[in-house]
């Protein structure tokens, strides 16, 4: 099962993170090709999830290593201290989810008729690539700089570039969670003490 704890430091949000993308892969890893790819109507497959994943970290890390600047002009000035992940996930959840919001444009998932264990591992292996650069984008922040400069969030506004990690690192719980209710497996826990 995966654990999200409380990381707050950038050095406990790298390990989260580095934890969590190979935890990820190897649960998406073990699903059968067949169920990997096929859902019942209206409801994302393991892919579809996955996918969604890969598009959603994707703008993360582009603003990670856009200069620091450039956030500052495109996004303003921090004028609140940055939530924990407990808080992002609460205001996530209560907030956005409970008005209905959901993933739209770029962010819905697309994947390819392809039903195969090679197209399988290329979702996988993108996954992994995703891991690797959000690593590396990190490593030019500092503490400070997390709680300094925002980005915006589709359904949550300007957050800080930690409440970003946060809700990211929670975002992806929360698709493996999806995808374990349709396998009709028991949810991984978000957070522990």
């Amino acid at each position: 099962m995966l654990q999200l704890g409380a990381p707050f430091t950038k050095s406990e949000v790298v390990a989260a993170f580095t934890s969590q993308y190979e935890a990820v892969h190897d649960f998406f890893a073990q699903i059968a090709v067949e169920p990997f790819f096929i859902a019942p109507a209206g409801i994302w497959s393991p892919a579809e999830n996955l996918v969604h994943l890969i598009k959603s970290c994707a703008p993360v890390i582009m603003a990670l290593n856009m200069p620091k600047t450039m956030l500052r002009i495109r996004f303003g000035w921090v004028g609140h201290e940055s939530r924990t992940l407990a808080q992002v996930r609460y205001t996530y959840v209560q907030d956005a989810l409970g008005s209905g919001g959901q993933a739209g444009g770029p962010f819905v998932p697309e994947v390819k008729a392809d039903f195969s264990a090679a197209h399988q591992n290329a979702v996988l292996s993108k996954w992994l690539d995703k891991g690797t650069e959000l690593h590396a984008s990190l490593e030019k922040w500092s503490d400070k700089d997390l709680d300094s400069y925002l980005l915006p969030h589709p359904l949550l506004g300007k957050m800080t570039v930690r409440e970003i990690l946060f809700f990211t690192l929670y975002h992806n719980l929360h698709h493996v969670n999806d995808v374990q209710r349709l396998l009709g497996q028991p949810e991984s826990e978000w957070f522990a003490e």
